[in-house]
């Protein structure tokens, strides 16, 4: 199967799970940025900024925040993970979290600022829980991306 379309089916999953988890509110994990930043570490070449800004796009589409806000920050640290994935690749899975945890904490901070900028009031002080989640979930999203990208030998 083409490296693309498993790529592609990844995400559309991770949508369905952002979705179905929806009633879950601030306990839910964030299904698509833990997708995007599993590939972006194994895969770098093949999922970059404009995939990022894609996702993230399709993530505000989704959730129905602000346009745009989510594709900012999907990109701010996409970026930063292309610039150390050489790095983060080698470090252990439970590191891996932590550093998960930092950066959607730092998404969030965003959103709430661009969120207070706008005077919208979509996302509260509660969003923080997302994170932790996240970075709970991620081992379990490592492994099995990890398994899917191997089957299919995607590099």
């Amino acid at each position: 199967m083409n490296s693309f379309l498993v790529i592609l089916i990844s995400f559309f999953i991770s949508i369905a799970l952002t979705i179905s988890t929806f009633p879950l509110g601030s306990f839910s994990p964030d299904w698509i940025h833990l997708f995007l930043i599993y590939w972006i570490l194994a895969a770098p070449k093949s999922v970059g900024l404009v995939v990022s800004w894609i996702i993230g796009l399709t993530a505000d589409v989704v959730v129905g925040s602000t346009l745009g806000a989510n594709a900012l920050v999907y990109v701010l640290i996409s970026y930063i993970i292309l610039k150390t994935y050489k790095t983060i690749r080698y470090l252990t899975v439970f590191q891996q979290g932590i550093i998960v945890l930092f950066l959607l904490i730092f998404k969030y901070t965003i959103l709430l600022w661009i969120d207070k900028l706008l005077t919208i009031g979509n996302y509260g002080l509660s969003v923080y829980w997302i994170p932790l989640v996240s970075a709970i979930i991620w081992p379990i999203i490592f492994f099995s991306l990890r398994s899917i990208r191997r089957r299919y030998n995607i590099k």
